[in-house]
């Protein structure tokens, strides 16, 4: 389809230094050669978002070097891609510095629908995306016609009015239905385009955040809104794996998935990939590629519903994931079910923090509630908080640093069957709550934070190492991390 919409995103360690660079400069005009129009969206440069968080969260006494490292990272960047770009950092740097000021004497108490700390919060961290999304125009245009375009003029935040201010303005949600205006008025544009990811309009004005992840899903987001073809998910590793492969070298390839079963290990702690990336790319039957950018021939991870042969037909285990940074929270009522109302009001607490709850595990007398605290932006300080609400009518006790374990397949409920009860670990670690989907897409496990390694590895070796769904004749599993590094 000649001058389809193609977009590809690129994260923190693929837009940071002129290696990366090359590659993409490569891959724009590989796309825009086949006749595409192609979208990049990019990352901020790896650690600055965390550096500009640090200073956030410190804005009344932070170190100035801070502000200069920043300075210097970008700097260097641009000396390496031979661009000058002095003026692009010297503005956004008086501008973090400006604003920075003003994070430091603002109430923390107010109103997030007004031009308050939140807001100030998110126009610092835009900073990032602003910065490498520039310094990379500079770089691009010297071989090709290319033009930077605001991702805040595409993507605008939904008002959600049951969501509390702090999670509106800095974990945002966003329409990726087709945007026929969008997409004329980008046609009329040079057919290479970059914009940043993580960001997009806040309905009362002012930057909101996508949330940690958001670039992934500014590129889904778009895919939508111009109708195109697919999205390129550059990274760097070269897929989605059975396991995570830093921690498991013998993890496969994941060759084929349907969104389903991607969006289960997205939100199962499967970091390539953010679920809102791969859920709005669902609902606009758009597929996802997942690529390395150190190996750009090399094929990847394709997620889709349409065109993977048998990629669906056979049930087991896709991977095994582990959901760190989860709070859970356990309710003791010696009789729950005769209090009619019980659970709506342990769930109305919670959600009048403007949270939701991940998974929930009910018995006569005790009531697990579990919540992923990177997702709900969740601190010490407002989970102490829920626990006081909760001790009205129970007893609490808050188990703030826990793990998940997702097995994630289809016939999820059988797996457990194939796990080698000669391991003994569930005869030494306790869990907190075992809990299955109703789509029998997922099992979960939860334990404390310090026991989840070994159970990954556990549970790893007896479900896909020792278990492969119909040996590899399903087109779903490829070779190892360990065969693919060596």
């Amino acid at each position: 389809m000649a001058g389809a919409w193609l977009v590809l995103k690129f994260g923190g360690t693929s837009v940071s230094g002129t290696q990366q660079w090359e590659v993409i400069a490569k891959l724009a005009g590989q796309r825009l050669d086949e006749g595409n129009r192609v979208v990049l969206v990019c990352s901020a440069v790896s650690g600055i978002t965390d550096a500009l968080q640090a200073l956030a969260d410190h804005a009344g006494d932070h170190d100035p070097a801070q502000v200069e490292a920043i300075r210097q990272r970008h700097q260097q960047l641009a000396r390496d891609l031979e661009v000058d770009a002095d003026d692009l950092i010297d503005q956004a740097v008086d501008r973090i510095t400006q604003l920075l000021s003003r994070i430091a004497s603002a109430p923390d108490d107010v109103d997030p629908d007004n031009d308050d700390k939140y807001s100030l919060i998110t126009s610092l961290m835009s900073h990032g995306e602003w910065l490498s999304t520039r310094i990379g125009e500079r770089y691009l245009a010297r071989g090709m016609t290319v033009e930077w375009v605001d991702a805040r003029a595409a993507l605008v935040a939904l008002p959600e009015p049951e969501i509390n201010g702090r999670r509106s303005w800095l974990s945002a949600r966003c329409s990726s239905e087709a945007d026929r205006k969008l997409s004329e008025e980008w046609q009329t544009k040079p057919r290479l385009l970059i914009t940043q990811g993580f960001l997009a309009a806040h309905p009362s004005g002012g930057t909101a955040l996508l949330g940690r992840g958001g670039s992934d899903t500014s590129a889904a987001l778009l895919a939508g809104r111009l109708g195109a073809r697919h999205i390129e998910i550059w990274t760097d590793v070269p897929g989605l794996f059975s396991a995570d492969p830093r921690v498991l070298p013998q993890a496969r390839l994941l060759r084929n998935l349907s969104y389903s079963e991607a969006l289960e290990m997205a939100a199962s702690g499967a970091k390539v990939v953010h679920p809102r990336c791969i859920r709005a790319a669902a609902d606009n039957g758009i597929p996802v590629q997942v690529r390395d950018l150190g190996r750009p021939e090399f094929p990847g991870t394709t997620i889709a519903d349409n065109g993977i042969t048998g990629a669906h037909s056979v049930e087991g285990i896709r991977a095994v994931c582990c959901q760190p940074s989860m709070a859970v929270l356990l309710l003791k009522n010696l009789d729950t079910r005769e209090h009619v109302g019980f659970l709506a009001w342990v769930f109305a607490q919670i959600s009048a923090e403007g949270l939701s709850v991940d998974q929930v595990a009910t018995s006569e007398t005790t009531t697990t509630v579990a919540l992923n605290r990177i997702s709900n932006q969740l601190d010490e300080k407002t989970l102490q908080k829920i626990a006081a609400r909760l001790k009205r009518r129970c007893a609490v006790t808050v188990y703030p640093h826990c793990s998940g374990i997702n097995l994630v397949g289809r016939g999820a409920r059988v797996a457990l069957k194939h796990i080698d009860p000669g391991s003994g670990f569930f005869a030494t670690h306790p869990l907190l709550m075992l809990s299955q989907s109703a789509n029998d897409l997922c099992i979960s496990l939860l334990l404390q934070a310090g026991d989840a390694s070994e159970l990954l590895g556990v549970l790893h070796g007896a479900l896909v190492e020792n278990n492969p769904p119909a040996a590899d004749d399903d087109g779903v599993f490829g070779p190892t991390w360990r065969e693919i590094r060596d």
